[in-house]
């Protein structure tokens, strides 16, 4: 069938426009597809982010809230790189099209993203719709660094030391102070400044990125360079396309000063100095401390035991026998840097199965959702139109594509006797990371050395005590060990948290990650239920796209357009 996309788009807009505007929740609602549509709302009818599945839901959800909005003024958005446009829907197996659109509301400017496939009856409606409040009234974002602008003209003034009086202003009474300075917690600081919301980063660490410089030497980030673009700043152009760990931790210190940043290292919420936020953003992410096994005897062991997060690196190690106990990333990255540098053996101890996919599959994907030819900003907006439930729901349904693309590599893992699949459901890589941040690897080489016998497998079974030069397993399997490194993951943030603020504090919180009913991540990037405190998490791309959607509600917050009482799901605006 041929479309005209920017006639189809034309044609449901206006009828999206007489429903939003007549404040009709039934005629916005009848749209989306009969079956398996989804709305995902970022805080322009309710302060949240939420995402409604079906025709009922997204009514009951605009019943109220609709009318409170005053939405008016939608128009179609006709930029290059947002206009209407055709698209493959591989879970359809049809041609639709996608279209762009703003609008004017009560609590400021909004757009909107929908995504239109045939239905039942062949008539194109919407399978997805994202909302999404991008500018309060008279607050908007701004667009160069504040601060900044040259004065040389004007008298009385000078540039940098006024730069240096607004950084102990900020020092002294910070409106918010964001917990943490790796990726997550320099983004939101970044949108922050932009919003004029004076904010102080605390990193326990001596430098910026030292979360990263930590981690094992020859760890390198598993998506493309776009993917993990920090916020407001593109790489270099001859930037490698997969970051090596120092290269990274070093562009976050630089980060942190070209985006004039207020950080202090060294430094911990329990300091004696004493000062009074309005807000707490725990950007910490979900790992707390390292979680290591206890194992019987090991105080016995003769050799070294070390956790994957201080892992040194395989130069170290040759001609030794190495264990590795876990199949994640962590896992099968320190198994092949241990077997491509010597070591006498490598043996993996994998207890349950791993989702294995190759990191070009994986990387050819996000490459296609983050393509070099598009601006950051049109990219995130149109991968964010998505709850990551979305996405995963597509993964499952299109999971034949993934398991035939990876037909050489599963061979390679069977010949090794390795326990895999694409996950529980088929969702691959990418929505586990949201939905239990680990039983996943991409894979970048280790097949082969799996496939050959220089690193090997033994699955299904527990830990049971050390010896002088072994460790044992539940099977009674004696495994001859110098090293052991545990990649076995850490335990959950909420238990560090719990010990920093309190379990009266912390009882009154949402859980943090892991994906909720409707797709969405729990607990991160709106109300968290205390007020004043709020928990980001995610990957670049998580903190970079709601980044925005946080600052609004803490900029909303300072003006007092929305309620500080911790609760999610308000509607329309504070009334004076």
């Amino acid at each position: 069938m041929s479309l005209n996309p920017q006639s189809v788009a034309s044609n449901w807009l206006s009828a999206c426009a007489s429903a939003l505007e007549g404040a009709d929740a039934k005629a916005f609602a009848s749209l989306f597809l009969q079956d398996g549509a989804a709305f995902r709302d970022l805080s322009v009818f309710t302060w949240d982010i939420r995402c409604l599945n079906g025709q009922e839901k997204i009514a009951s959800y605009l019943a109220n809230s609709l009318a409170e909005a005053h939405i008016t003024d939608v128009q179609l958005n006709e930029t290059s790189e947002l206009a209407p446009r055709e698209f493959t829907s591989h879970m359809h197996k049809a041609t639709g099209v996608e279209l762009a659109f703003t609008f004017k509301s009560l609590r400021g400017i909004g757009r909107g993203l929908a995504r239109l496939v045939p239905d039942h009856d062949g008539e194109l409606r919407a399978w997805t719709v994202l909302t999404q409040l991008y500018e309060l009234p008279g607050h908007p974002e701004f667009t160069t660094l504040p601060w900044r602008d040259d004065i040389t003209g004007i008298a009385d003034r000078d540039m940098q030391k006024d730069f240096e009086k607004w950084v102990q202003s900020v020092e002294a009474d910070p409106y918010v102070i964001i917990v943490g300075a790796a990726q997550t917690g320099l983004q939101i600081a970044a949108r922050f400044k932009q919003l004029d919301i004076p904010t102080l980063v605390v990193e326990r660490l001596p430098r910026v990125g030292d979360t990263w410089r930590r981690r094992y030497p020859t760890l390198t980030l598993h998506t493309t360079k776009m993917h993990h673009t920090l916020l407001y700043t593109p790489f270099p152009d001859n930037w490698p396309e997969y970051t090596p760990r120092d290269k990274l931790a070093d562009w976050m210190e630089h980060y942190a000063s070209i985006q004039d940043l207020v950080i202090w290292t060294n430094s911990e919420l329990q300091s004696p100095i004493k000062l009074h936020p309005a807000h707490l953003v725990f950007a910490t992410g979900t790992l707390g401390t390292p979680n290591i096994p206890n194992v019987q005897n090991m105080e016995r062991f003769q050799g070294r035991t070390v956790h994957s997060s201080r892992f040194p690196g395989g130069a170290l190690f040759n001609g030794l026998n190495a264990v590795v106990v876990g199949a994640g990333n962590s896992a099968i990255d320190i198994a092949q840097d241990l077997a491509l540098r010597g070591a006498k053996s490598v043996t993996q101890v994998q207890r349950s199965r791993s989702c294995v996919m190759t990191r070009d599959y994986v990387c050819d994907q996000i490459a296609n959702a983050f393509p070099e030819s598009m601006s950051l900003e049109a990219s995130d907006f149109r991968f964010g139109a998505m709850s990551m439930g979305m996405l995963k729901t597509v993964s499952v349904a299109t999971q034949e594509i993934a398991w035939e693309a990876h037909k050489e590599l599963h061979d390679k893992l069977r010949k090794g006797g390795v326990l895999f699949d694409l996950g529980p459901e088929g969702q691959g890589v990418y929505p586990l990371v949201f939905e239990r941040l680990g039983g996943y690897w991409m894979d970048k080489g280790g097949a082969d050395l799996i496939a050959d016998g220089r690193i090997k497998f033994k699955t299904g079974q527990g830990l049971a005590e050390f010896t002088k030069n072994s460790l044992v397993l539940t099977d009674g399997t004696e495994l001859p060990a110098d090293l052991v490194v545990f990649a076995t993951g850490y335990y959950h943030m909420r238990e560090t948290n719990t010990e920093l603020l309190g379990k009266d504090v912390i009882d009154q919180t949402e859980p943090v990650y892991g994906l909720d009913e409707e797709g969405e991540i729990k607990g991160s990037y709106r109300p968290s239920g205390h007020p004043g405190l709020w928990f980001a998490t995610g990957d670049f791309f998580t903190s970079r796209f709601l980044s925005k959607t946080l600052a609004l509600q803490v900029k909303a917050i300072q003006v007092g357009l929305m309620p500080n009482d911790g609760r999610r799901g308000h509607a329309g605006i504070v009334k004076a």
